[in-house]
């Protein structure tokens, strides 16, 4: 049971134990961390070009050492270019009664080029692979980015009958706003989080409202840091949620 509908959506080199602990949200979401050697060189190439991102000498240490400072709900967003990356953190995210977030989201080359983020989008064996392998040892959550020339329903519905529990939509359309038509497509198919442009109670509400269990946001959070605790006066967003 989550208390409430609030999800703080990972930012790379953000999303560290210390600051997911400082946000009200029901469910907080660790990292994006880079689960092998491989994933770690792309990330610091992402670095030298001036974006950020979690760097550890020893990859899975440094994550399973993030986890261990977290005492709420937590998800763990990982990009790997191995599938033994995203088993490793699975088993560390049992240990420690987490769920795992596939990140088939990111949209940085350097990521792409190795077969993270949203190269699974369009290499879809490869993500139910990685989904099918996690899903047996911890509670599977897959970051996706909307906007993209694939057919969504069919994407949700695979990713279900592997084995993911919870799909995490970056409802993106050009204009800059929320995709409510995709939020209440993938949300058909089970529990969603809908995330892009939640910016006030009014917007995280028709998100839910559109047909999503919880609701993300990332960017809102930097610009307030009592983001959550103004979105908790909402009587929808307050709501406590199951995930069966």
């Amino acid at each position: 049971m989550f208390e409430n509908r609030l999800v703080l959506s990972a930012m790379a080199g953000i999303n560290d134990a210390n600051f997911c602990m400082k946000h009200k949200a029901a469910l907080v979401i660790l990292g994006g961390f880079n689960a092998d050697d491989k994933a770690m060189d792309a990330a610091k190439k992402v670095v030298a070009r001036g974006r950020k991102e979690f760097i550890f000498d020893n990859p899975i240490e440094g994550i399973k050492n993030e986890i261990k400072k977290i005492s709420k709900k937590f998800a763990v967003n990982i990009r790997s270019s191995s599938i033994d990356g995203y088993v490793e953190v699975a088993e560390l995210v049992k240990k420690y009664r987490g769920i795992i977030e596939i990140n088939a989201h990111c949209r940085q080359p350097e990521f792409i080029e190795i077969g993270c983020g949203q190269y699974l989008l369009f290499n879809q064996e490869k993500l139910m692979e990685i989904v099918k392998e996690v899903s047996e040892i911890c509670t599977t959550a897959v970051k996706i980015r909307g906007g993209l020339e694939i057919d969504y329903v069919n994407l949700a519905k695979g990713l279900r009958k592997a084995g993911c529990k919870i799909i995490h939509v970056d409802a993106m359309i050009p204009s800059g706003l929320c995709d409510l038509n995709l939020i209440e497509k993938i949300s058909k198919t089970g529990f969603t989080i809908g995330n892009n442009s939640f910016v006030d109670v009014q917007s995280g509400e028709a998100i839910i409202k559109s047909g999503a269990d919880m609701v993300s946001a990332a960017r809102a959070v930097l610009k307030n840091q009592k983001f959550f605790d103004e979105m908790l006066k909402s009587e929808i967003l307050s709501e406590k949620v199951k995930l069966e």
